[in-house]
């Protein structure tokens, strides 16, 4: 697995706005055919700004050199990052984008591209992955938060009695029970990264998300 992170090359400045510039590169066989193909960020940063915008991700073959550009869900935020490693296939690397939002919830974009059927495909981003799966939250009697997923039918038990006093006397008497109903809210991925789970040399992709009650 290769990672390049996010190392600005100076461009031009034109009416205080910077042109496209190099954010990040790697090289990797994406296809299998033994070539290394070098896959590069290109994106926009306003002078004086860290975050970037337009972020395009380029990939250039390398046995005919044929560049090709591909959009990304969410084209603008910080650190952008690549990771190629094989996800897919023993014999060929996918190719992973972070992007950092820069929002207070730490959320952030992720999205693969994988060589399928002679074409870059997007097989994953992290946007549609979370409208896939929703998940509700409710607060329950006896200090405890349940988390649903109605999606794939899993449900998690939180228990939240270590909580600070004030904190808990917003929702529950001194029995234990609840005051008013109280729902919370999963935030979309705030981490994502490949990791072979299985031990069959194939990466997996584990997601964190951040579950949330009253306060973000």
């Amino acid at each position: 697995m290769l990672c390049a992170c996010g190392i600005g090359i100076a461009g031009k400045i034109k009416g205080g706005m910077s042109l496209l510039q190099r954010i990040a590169a790697a090289r990797g066989d994406l296809t299998g055919d033994g070539r290394l193909e070098t896959v590069t960020l290109f994106g926009v940063r306003p002078a004086g700004s860290i975050a970037w915008q337009q972020i395009t991700l380029e990939i250039e073959d390398g046995a005919t050199h044929r560049r090709t550009r591909l959009p990304l869900p969410q084209d603008a935020g910080y650190d952008p990052q690549i990771i190629l490693g094989h996800m897919t296939s023993r014999v060929k690397e996918d190719v992973l984008i972070s992007v950092d939002s820069g929002g207070s919830g730490g959320v952030g974009y992720y999205t693969v591209y994988s060589w399928q059927d002679g074409t870059y495909r997007m097989i994953f981003d992290s946007e549609s992955f979370a409208a896939a799966f929703p998940y509700m939250v409710t607060y329950q009697d006896q200090y405890v938060v349940r988390a649903e997923s109605p999606a794939n039918g899993m449900v998690y038990l939180i228990d939240i009695s270590g909580r600070d006093e004030a904190y808990l006397r917003e929702i529950y008497d001194e029995d234990g029970r609840l005051l008013h109903d109280v729902e919370g809210f999963v935030d979309p991925i705030s981490l994502l990264y490949p990791a072979d789970v299985n031990r069959d040399g194939l990466l997996e992709l584990v997601a964190w998300q951040r579950i949330s009650g009253l306060y973000h």
